[in-house]
């Protein structure tokens, strides 16, 4: 089977999966907690697929060329950061953060756009200008002005999936080892200059309620009952699906124990229903699909294509980590979603449109494969 082809039957797989488990986590949460009809989550979800594959087929077919001209990177960076400051200023706030935008009623999570958008932004960069010196300076400062701006919500998960990305991609243009090692220290000093800003503009990130996310290191100690509270119910939802499972549906820890779990922890039911043999499923769809985008950044000879394949993959794959780390308690909680899993408009639809560039470049690869052979 064609890459291309590979990744588009991954991609409905996923979706079709993402559906049957948000319903079965969902509908006690609709029920109970919203007073819903128990599809509301179902529906919803469906529609953001129906979106998000609509989105996927535009960006696989967007022309490569828009990307060299001039204007393009300037609408990108300039989207990115004006999103980003338009909800530090206008957002809507829960939870001590503020990381939504509202617009014509429709409430969204900007950050989601902005990840695929700095992908996009670092690709067009070394496209359009090379590798030098100067360009891997600009591209340094702007990634860390974007996650500087993620910090100030405050989204710790988000900042380190941007931070992940830009590494990926700084390392794909082909820098040195030594300048690999002075962007470390540099990235080390600009850490300790944000945490300052965070302490001073937003002094509750270090409030009890953020450093209880620590709690994952002893969860069952009675000092830190309350702030492991998801954390422990996961547990309990794990170890309860033993090796099959209680079946589709059968879960109890969703039924009012976990808070979230059509969103955040919704492997951790998907452990209590369908046991080892429904997580094993899940984290190799997911595998399949940043493997499959590798592959065709391996097999492309253009650098926007590889990059932004590389970008993608690194984004599925860290965001993936950190939603796996945080539910099994390796690493503290950090709100992010399963990839194409969870419950979600802005994860769903932006993460579809970044499958369908990857598309697209496994589309150019096949003509670039044709041309060669007709030639030969």
């Amino acid at each position: 089977m064609r890459a291309g082809r590979l990744l588009f039957v991954t991609y409905l797989l996923l979706a079709v999966w993402s559906l049957l488990l948000v319903y079965s986590t969902s509908y006690g949460v609709a029920i109970m907690r919203y007073k819903v009809d128990p599809s509301y989550f179902f529906n919803r979800q469906l529609l953001f697929y129906g979106l998000g594959l609509l989105g996927l087929l535009i960006c696989s077919r967007i022309n490569v060329k828009l990307f060299y001209q001039r204007v393009t990177l300037r609408i990108l960076s300039l989207g990115l950061l004006g999103l980003l400051v338009l909800v530090l200023v206008t957002g809507n706030a829960a939870n001590n953060a503020q990381r939504w935008l509202s617009i014509f009623g429709v409430t969204f999570q900007p950050t989601e756009t902005v990840k695929l958008l700095l992908i996009l932004v670092i690709a067009t960069v070394f496209l359009r200008k090379g590798c030098g010196v100067r360009v891997q300076h600009w591209v340094l400062g702007f990634l860390f002005l974007t996650i500087a701006l993620v910090f100030l919500q405050p989204d710790l998960g988000t900042a380190l999936i941007l931070g992940v990305i830009g590494v990926a991609l700084f390392l794909t243009s082909g820098v040195g080892l030594s300048r690999l090692v002075r962007v470390f220290i540099w990235v080390f000093g600009l850490l300790i200059l944000v945490a300052t800003l965070i302490y001073f503009f937003h002094p509750d990130f270090f409030s009890a309620a953020k450093l209880g996310r620590f709690a994952f290191l002893d969860p069952f100690n009675l000092e830190n009952l309350d702030a492991s509270y998801q954390l422990r119910n996961g547990y309990y939802a794990i170890g309860s699906g033993g090796v099959f499972g209680t079946g589709l549906g059968g879960s109890i820890q969703k039924l009012g124990y976990l808070p979230e779990p059509h969103t955040d922890f919704i492997m951790t039911v998907i452990a209590e229903e369908l046991g080892v043999f429904g997580v094993i499923w899940t984290i190799f769809l997911l595998m399949l699909l940043s493997f499959t985008a590798l592959y065709i950044a391996v097999c492309s000879h253009f650098i926007f294509d590889s990059m932004v394949c590389i970008g993608v993959a690194a984004w599925i794959s860290v965001q993936m980590f950190l939603n796996l780390g945080g539910v099994s308690g390796i690493i503290p909680l950090t709100g992010v979603p399963l990839p194409f899993i969870s419950y979600g408009g802005s994860s769903v639809v932006m993460l579809s449109c970044a499958v369908g560039f990857v598309m697209a470049a496994a589309r150019r690869n096949l003509l670039a494969k044709s041309r060669e052979v007709v030639y030969l």
